[in-house]
């Protein structure tokens, strides 16, 4: 069993620039994919996408394991941010972020996902929403966190990221390639659906990962 992955992300229109908010990674250390969608002002989009990466994917490393080791990785980097917010200027100012993760280990795929993010699989044909609880707290700070351990099997789409990745001309993209090559890179795949957001100035984050 294989993985095929891929990551991208469009930048966000703010007045006369085009500033990156969503950042989609994937870890050159382990089986690691995720998408950080920041709550904070736009200088700080950066600051804190990176910053919670970093602390996620250096936490998850040190310590490996299933969900409960994710769910802990994920705490450091809501740690990192009041730790960032106690040194900013402005103490009072909201830093959060929005995060799914995955982390594949043998044929399991230990999955994290707060509010404001989307998690699909297409299995034979049929997708599906995963983990999809809507009074979920707003942030990893604010404990707006599930996690789960969904079992892969060859032939599994999974596509997750930003909630805006998943409007309704970026599903009828994907939709489309699909229909015209049910075995389409997943690249392709993550391109198609990122192209209407990047058309439309909207941001976006995207992992499309694939079971060869």
């Amino acid at each position: 069993m294989g993985l095929e992955v891929a990551v991208g992300s469009t930048p966000a229109a703010v007045r006369s620039a085009r500033l990156a908010k969503e950042l989609a990674w994937a870890s050159a250390d382990k089986p690691m994919f995720c998408v950080v969608s920041p709550i904070a002002p736009p200088r700080l989009w950066r600051v804190v996408a990176d910053g919670v990466r970093s602390a996620t994917e250096t936490a998850f490393v040190e310590t490996p394991g299933g969900t409960a080791a994710l769910e802990r990785a994920v705490a450091v980097g809501a740690q990192h941010l009041a730790r960032l917010s106690s040194a900013l200027i402005e103490p009072h100012l909201r830093l959060d972020a929005q995060l799914a993760a995955m982390v594949v280990s043998g044929d399991k795929a230990h999955i994290a996902v707060s509010s404001g993010m989307r998690v699909y699989r297409a299995r034979n044909g049929e997708p599906q929403r995963l983990m999809n609880h809507g009074n979920r707290s707003p942030g990893i700070s604010h404990g707006g966190l599930h996690v789960s351990t969904e079992r892969l099997l060859r032939g599994d789409l999974f596509v997750f990221g930003s909630r805006d990745g998943f409007a309704m001309p970026s599903i009828g993209a994907m939709a489309t390639t699909l229909a015209q090559r049910p075995d389409a890179p997943a690249k392709d795949l993550c391109d198609a659906m990122l192209r209407s957001c990047r058309s439309a100035s909207m941001s976006a984050g995207v992992v499309v990962l694939r079971v060869r």
